[in-house]
């Protein structure tokens, strides 16, 4: 059985440069390109956060911390469709 997908999410904070939220997304997201994370980033950074990925939990947990771990603020929640 597939565990339900999870969001996620990258909040927006005041410290980190845009040109290092684009690296570090690119780095911890398989398959992330430099256009996806320039939108990623832009839209944290405008309303507060934004989705990086939807995935299964236990994925979803793990890029979290790399993002964390990177310095980033990030988070997780339950998505509703599919990853």
């Amino acid at each position: 059985k597939m565990s339900p997908p999870y969001r996620v999410l990258l909040r927006n904070d005041n410290y980190n440069k845009r040109e290092y939220v684009v690296q570090v997304l690119m780095k911890v997201i398989p398959c992330m390109t430099l256009d996806n994370a320039v939108n990623i980033m832009q839209e944290a950074r405008y309303n507060g956060m934004s989705v990086d990925i939807i995935c299964a939990q236990v994925d979803a947990e793990d890029r979290c911390m790399q993002l964390r771990g990177n310095g980033l603020l990030s988070s997780i929640e339950p998505a509703s469709g599919g990853c």
